[in-house]
Formats: C-alpha cells, structure tokens, sequence
C-alpha cells in the first residue's frame, strides 16, 4: 500500500534529518511527499513573553517583529525548495502546499490529505522565532486527524518497529494508526509489554497487539519483562540495544494500572531517543 507522507516546515524546525528520512521511506514504501510550509503567527514574539519570562514583564525590549516574520518565511522557503531537491535527487512524487499562519491548525487540517506527517522536533527554544518547535509539536499532536512522527535532531540508522504496548485505549490506538499509515512496510515490529509485578500482565497485553498484527500478516514478535524502571527508561533501553528505525507509542493518556503514556513519558522519551517516535493521540 503506498504511503502519502506529510513534512511539516514551520520557522521552529529543523530540516535534513526529516527530510532524509521521508525520502527513504517512500522510495520504500512507493509512496509521496507533500510538503507543508508554514510561518506561526506568534513569530517575532520573543519566547519568554509567551512563557511568561523577563521580556514579558518589560525588561528586554520586544524586536522587531516584521523582519523576524520576514526572517521565518524566507527560512520556510529555503527548506521547501531543499525537500523538494531531495525529492526530485530520489525521483520521488512531490507536491507542495504553503500556508502564512497558524501551523497547528494548517498542518492538522492539510494532514487529512495524507497518511502520516512527520515533523522535525527541537527540545531547544527558538530565541528569536517565538513559539518553540515542541510546542508546535504538542499542538498538532493533539489536532492532528493523522498521527505525526518526531523525527530527532539528530538521527541514526536503524531497523525494525519497537511497539510500545501497556494494552491501553491509546497504545490500541497508535497501532492501528501505525497499520492504517503504511508503515508497518518498513520492518518487522516487536511489541515491548512491561509491568512492574507481573509478567503475566505484561504478556497478556503483547499478546492482544501481536495478534492484531499477526492476522494481518505483518513478522511480528514480543517481549516482554517485569521492572521497576521507569517506562521511558525501558522504551529508550530497548530501542537502543536493538537498533531500531522506528519506536510507536500512545500520546498523552493514562492506563489503569501504570501511568504509561503521560505527557512527560512521552516527551523524555522523544528526548532521549536517536529513532524516530511515531505518537497518535
């Protein structure tokens, strides 16, 4: 099934490693890229006014908004005609749709075209441009009709899915997503259940995630332990030792045993991770 690949440039993120990535996948996968290109409309409001900080309370002197959008809109274009390039260098199927403001409702309204979008992510604030690439990357995850993929600075090679599965609403969620996106193409998938007492629990809620898969006819194995870490820290362990291209979670939700899903597992997760995370709210 060929998969429709969003990439989403607005003026907090970065470019190469994203695009790189969307490239390879869809010359795998036989699919296309539409690129998305959007300025904030918070840019040139410096990132302390809208947390809050020093500027907000008028001991840094606001700057000068109209050259910092003007600044935004021609890094956006630079990095659509540098997707494009590498779309036309991997003759790749690519169209382009540019948008002024509001990134998360654009993005998340021209996402219903497509299969997946990934996005560029940044733990660091952008000084001058305003709203930080993470809260952009929250906003759409929680718009988004398509689930988004947060693709890391700095990004290396890997192979295979790591499915994060507790049996939760939201890790059910994230798999059919994960299905439904076309991705499932890129590699075996390896369900990771942990509990912290008892492994019985852990494999009865692989197991109901390995058998959706296995139906569908997907090479699907699991594992699963009994720990004590934290869940972030067994995802990241996990996804290190086996050196895998893609990690799938559930975003922001609570399961009723653990809290395996919370907003800073996730985010500690994306931070910590060299892989690609594939979220879905």
């Amino acid at each position: 099934m060929p998969t429709k690949i969003m990439v989403a440039v607005h003026n907090a993120s970065p470019g190469a490693g994203t695009f790189a990535l969307a490239t390879n996948w869809v010359q795998r996968l036989e699919g296309r890229i539409v690129g998305v290109g959007v300025v904030d409309e918070s840019t040139g409001v410096p990132a302390s006014v809208l947390a809050g900080g020093a500027a907000s309370r008028g001991n840094i002197v606001p700057p000068d908004t109209e050259a910092l959008r003007a600044k935004a809109y021609k890094g956006v274009a630079h990095a659509l005609r540098e997707l494009e390039e590498h779309c036309r260098q991997a003759g790749i199927s690519y169209s382009q749709v540019e948008k002024a403001d509001g990134a998360e409702v654009e993005i998340a309204l021209e996402a219903q075209r497509c299969d997946v979008v990934l996005l560029g992510r940044k733990a660091d604030p952008d000084i001058d441009f305003g709203v930080p690439a993470r809260t952009i990357l929250t906003g759409i995850l929680r718009h988004s009709p398509r689930p988004v993929v947060a693709v890391p600075h700095h990004l290396q090679e890997g192979e295979g899915i790591l499915a994060a599965y507790d049996g939760s609403l939201q890790a059910a969620r994230a798999l059919q997503a994960l299905v439904a996106s076309g991705l499932t193409g890129l590699g075996p998938v390896t369900v990771v259940g942990v509990d912290s007492r008892s492994r019985e629990t852990a494999e009865e809620h692989a197991g109901r995630a390995v058998d959706y898969l296995a139906f569908r006819n997907f090479q699907v194995d699991s594992h699963t332990l009994v720990s004590d870490k934290s869940v972030e820290q067994v995802i990241l362990e996990e996804a290190r030792a086996r050196g895998v291209e893609l990690i799938v979670m559930g975003a922001y939700g609570r399961s009723r045993l653990a809290e395996f899903f919370l907003g800073s597992t996730t985010t500690k997760v994306m931070d910590g991770a060299s892989a690609p995370v594939f979220l879905f709210h």
